[in-house]
């Protein structure tokens, strides 16, 4: 008899949800000794959305599965309609409207004590299975692990030669399973509140070399309509621009309605604080940053995106952004302990800006790859 089966999970089984939120808080309290989890209710706004990408969950359920299970859309069957503990999950994303080659942004993970009984390798199996099927050729995932144990002597450097992670668990099976380490990030948190005058000092001398060339202007919610295509020319920046390692990661196609439906899905259940510079005397798009803050844990916003466009930079325009972000954020959210951020270990210059406004590092993660052989795809499974 099977130790266990896997399903996919589908938004009509709503404990799914609840039930993954519970294995992130156990992995990321053992992990990183802290709740780490996003809430039941980001995945359930998330997972309903598959505007931009469809979305996979798959979890690893005891037993064998029910000879009468109806089959999903990754030719698994469904997940039950009645709870089940699962004993383990892998998450991913089938990007519609860009990165087409790509199954992206993969995290697995078990419970502790279903470890060592094959399950990570099952389920990783079925990631490559439906890669392959859907005609991906890439697939990224991430691994996480605590500051500290990036100092041990074993250790593995991506290509960039930037950062490194540990020789640990985690490590192990991602090169076990074929992986490359494709890049490093740093997860860094800033202590709120930060001393205004710290604040303002940074705000003063960055606008001492930006003005009166470049104006800011800052919102919380959603991007104000006259502002839609500005956000949308940023952020296809980001994703040309960003240090992306030896990722196989291209440009994003960003419009006002791809901005709108991001804004619409992301303050379902939390809401964001925004600074943009304007070039004043085109009116172009010239920097942007965006911290969120999400309702169910809104002692720990995270900085998401930072950018500065080319043609805008040397004005001190990120220092300017994130300072009067930070500024908004205190006089809208003065609850927040701490904010998180993420950058790649090759950004030299928005990791500077970091440490001056008091980012210390946290923990790290590994952004890993695997491009699959070439092969005649199969047919993509059936999508609704």
């Amino acid at each position: 008899m099977s130790e266990f089966h896997i399903v996919e999970a589908r938004p009509r089984s709503d404990w799914a949800y609840d039930r993954l939120h519970a294995l992130e808080v156990a992995v990321t309290e053992e992990l990183l000794g802290e709740d780490q989890s996003v809430s039941p209710d980001w995945n359930r706004a998330a997972y309903a959305d598959e505007r931009t990408a469809r979305k996979g969950l798959l979890l690893a359920l005891p037993g064998p599965a029910p000879a009468d299970a109806e089959p999903g859309r990754f030719g698994l069957p469904e997940a039950p309609l009645e709870p089940v503990e699962p004993l383990g999950s892998v998450e991913f994303v089938l990007p519609r409207l860009d990165n087409l080659h790509l199954l992206d942004d993969t995290g697995l993970q078990v419970s502790a004590g279903a470890r060592r009984r094959g399950i990570g390798t099952a389920l990783w199996r079925e990631v490559v299975r439906i890669a392959a099927a859907e005609g991906r050729d890439t697939i990224i995932a991430w691994s996480h692990h605590l500051a500290g144990a990036a100092s041990l002597p074993e250790r593995v450097i991506p290509p960039t030669g930037a950062g490194h992670l540990p020789v640990d668990r985690a490590t192990r099976f991602a090169q076990s399973l074929g992986l490359s380490l494709a890049q490093v990030e740093r997860e860094s948190r800033l202590t709120l509140p930060v001393d205004p005058a710290l604040l303002a000092e940074l705000r003063e001398s960055a606008e001492a070399k930006a003005r009166p060339a470049y104006e800011v202007v800052s919102w919380l919610g959603p991007t104000p309509e006259e502002h839609l295509d500005r956000v949308a020319e940023l952020n296809r920046a980001l994703s040309a621009d960003a240090p992306t390692g030896d990722l196989d990661f291209k440009e994003e196609a960003w419009d006002a309605e791809r901005v709108r439906h991001s804004d619409e899905r992301a303050h379902l259940t939390g809401h964001s604080v925004t600074t943009m510079a304007i070039h004043a005397a085109t009116g172009a798009a010239a920097g942007l940053t965006l911290i969120h803050v999400h309702h169910a844990h809104p002692h720990r916003p995270e900085q998401w995106n930072t950018v500065v466009a080319e043609g805008h930079r040397g004005h001190r325009l990120g220092q300017l952004i994130k300072s009067v972000n930070l500024q908004q954020l205190a006089a809208s959210d003065p609850q927040a302990s701490y904010v998180e951020t993420w950058n790649a270990g090759e950004n030299n210059h928005m990791l500077a800006i970091n440490t001056r406004m008091g980012y210390r590092l946290h923990s790290v993660h590994g952004a890993w790859q695997l491009r699959l052989p070439a092969q005649t795809a199969s047919a993509p499974f059936s999508s609704p």
